[in-house]
């Protein structure tokens, strides 16, 4: 099953542009014990992003359009004939926006940086120790890397930034407002892996049937030598850091090139 090609979900338009994950040392630790990346649940996002998988104040502004403000050309264009049609229409959209508000604790997600060189934003940000590392691989091997995991499908694709006080999230497909965030997290420049469990009959929502709800994320197997090309250390890390790492590669018998960081580099005069 893995990788689901969704015409929704955009992939950049280069499979092996480079992608990164920065992580601290227990992090990466992990990954190579349990050979898994880790998809975390939606709504244990908040207290990164408070609007992860909801619509925008314009989605719910469509709630306060009366009828009589509505131009005569869209409701000849759109069929809305009149005033009890148009309010069956936007209370269809309000029990979307309640449905996809409780798909949070179904929806999974695991992140990714792309650019094709290393972010010094992005090692502040994701790094509260000297201890971290970011390992960096392309789309194509993020694609191939699950391509043995069979449990649930795994859509990929470029999260899209918007206003959220002027722009609306479409309502066609219900995993669209876990692909769009607001404009002032576009330094993230964010591909993003989505498992949706109730796909298929395989989860539920209502919290005491969602056999994940006690989880904060889920972990998907994948191949460690498909998935990472190279692993860089922190710019701040010390020495004895990198010769850890490094260590701790070949004992999992893991043969990947472990670099410092090129924003490590002493200027040259």
């Amino acid at each position: 099953m893995s990788f689901k090609e969704c015409p929704d979900f955009k992939l950049p338009e280069r499979a092996d542009v480079k992608i990164w994950r920065y992580m601290d040392l227990s992090k990466f630790l992990s990954l190579l014990d349990r050979a898994a990346l880790y998809f975390v649940r939606v709504d244990h996002l908040s207290s990164f992003d408070a609007f992860e998988g909801y619509y925008t104040a314009a989605n719910i502004q469509f709630d306060e359009i009366s009828f009589k403000d509505l131009p005569d050309e869209w409701k000849n264009e759109s069929g809305v004939e009149d005033e009890k049609i148009w309010e069956i229409l936007k209370n269809e959209k309000r029990k979307i926006r309640h449905f996809v508000k409780a798909n949070r604790a179904v929806t999974f997600v695991n992140s990714w940086h792309v650019q094709n060189h290393e972010s010094a934003a992005m090692w502040r940000l994701y790094l509260k120790s000297d201890d971290g590392l970011a390992i960096q691989s392309t789309v194509s091997r993020l694609i191939e890397a699950m391509v043995k995991y069979d449990e649930y499908e795994v859509f990929i694709g470029m999260v899209k930034y918007i206003d959220f006080a002027k722009e609306t999230i479409p309502t066609g497909n219900i995993l669209f407002p876990f692909m769009h965030k607001r404009k002032s997290f576009e330094h993230e420049s964010e591909l993003r892996a989505l498992i949706w469990t109730p796909q298929y009959g395989k989860n539920k929502i209502p919290p005491g049937e969602n056999k994940h709800s006690a989880d904060s994320g889920i972990y998907i197997p994948v191949d460690l030598d498909v998935l990472v090309e190279r692993i860089y250390v922190a710019p701040t890390a010390p020495q004895w850091i990198h010769d850890l790492i490094r260590s701790q590669v070949k004992r999992f018998g893991f043969d990947k090139p472990v670099l410092k960081s090129d924003l490590a580099a002493i200027p040259m005069y």
